[in-house]
């Protein structure tokens, strides 16, 4: 699944200069205390034939059955046997959850359910990634995962979110947040 922002489009020539600093940029989610995929190799990759949705594992498999389903029908993409999976809640707006593959099991971060990416225009963050969407960094050797926008749709908290898989939880182990002074910018 592709999701697009709705303030890309390659539309930014014909944006206000107030419009132009909103964007979120790679630039603005660069962050040296950031951790890297390498810092939580997984060192298994496993290929699970016939992965079953575990309906009663969490309150949003049964809700967004038919999504998961045909996310986990594609196999692991993230920490060896697992799919992160992700669909749209309106314009520039997703949801996310990862499902492990050998259990059914499906796993929701605890502190947000969906992130917005309407001034998002950071497709070149973390290259090299898994992900086909623009809110989503991961890869199949590693349990890190980083989320791009902002949570719950609140804009005043964009930024990057870093999770680790671990015991069958996402685990938030750092935050980048994004602060621009867009209210001064000059016409």
């Amino acid at each position: 699944m592709f999701l697009t922002p709705t303030a890309v489009f390659g539309q930014e020539e014909g944006l206000t200069p107030t419009e132009k600093c909103l964007l979120i940029t790679a630039a603005d989610l660069s962050d040296a205390k950031a951790p890297g995929f390498g810092k939580y190799t997984m060192t298994t990759q496993e290929v699970v034939s016939t992965p079953r949705l575990d309906l009663k594992s969490n309150p949003i498999a049964k809700t967004y059955r038919t999504v998961l389903r045909q996310e986990i029908a594609e196999g692991p993409n993230y920490a060896g046997h697992y799919r992160v999976a992700f669909w749209g809640c309106g314009a520039s707006c997703a949801m996310f959850a990862v499902v492990n593959l050998k259990t059914g099991r499906v796993i929701t971060a605890r502190e947000f359910a969906t992130v917005l990416g309407t001034h998002l225009t950071a497709d070149d963050f973390l290259p090299g990634t898994k992900s086909n969407g623009w809110g989503f960094r991961f890869k199949i050797d590693s349990s890190l995962l980083v989320i791009l926008g902002a949570p719950d749709e609140d804009e005043s908290k964009a930024g990057a979110y870093y999770f680790v898989l671990q015991g069958e939880k996402l685990r938030l182990i750092h935050a980048t947040h994004v602060n621009k002074n867009c209210e001064n910018v000059k016409p």
